[in-house]
């Protein structure tokens, strides 16, 4: 999970949170969330809710979900995140594609909401049903990407 002394996450209890209001701020806010939301475990995850998620009823919605399995352990063959690029950015409100290398190496992109309305940046989960899909992107594609690692 990346780590900027500038830009966050500038809290590390009870889970990685309160990011920089700037454009790497959110970067870093989007990944974290991404990170924490999939390998979070039983007595981790409402912390995840509480402090990296925006309120709403995507929001409930996860947790409700989250509610209903059980994680213990370390996540195996995690995705890699490679790289992002800002689809919208203001003040307030971002939209970051996040770059995604899978375990089989298939690469994909998806879009992380974020609003720092309630204060710092959080991710928005949106409701089910609206939920964005994972689009496949290729190597050409990953040139477009500010990568992480590069």
């Amino acid at each position: 999970m990346p780590i900027s002394k500038e830009a966050g996450p500038h809290d590390m209890t009870p889970v990685p949170h309160t990011f920089a209001a700037t454009p790497q701020g959110a970067v870093l806010a989007a990944v974290t969330a991404q990170v924490w939301m999939a390998g979070a475990d039983d007595d981790t995850w409402p912390k995840v809710a509480e402090y990296l998620l925006e309120p709403g009823p995507g929001r409930d919605q996860w947790a409700q979900a989250r509610a209903l399995v059980s994680v213990k352990g370390m996540v195996k063959n995690p995705a890699e995140f490679i790289g992002f690029k800002f689809t919208s950015y203001a003040e307030d409100k971002a939209i970051v594609l996040l770059a995604v290398r899978w375990a089989d190496g298939m690469l994909t992109a998806y879009p992380v909401q974020l609003s720092s309305l309630t204060g710092g940046w959080r991710v928005v989960i949106p409701p089910q049903g609206s939920e964005p899909d994972l689009s496949e992107i290729s190597n050409t594609d990953l040139d477009t990407f500010v990568r992480f690692n590069p």
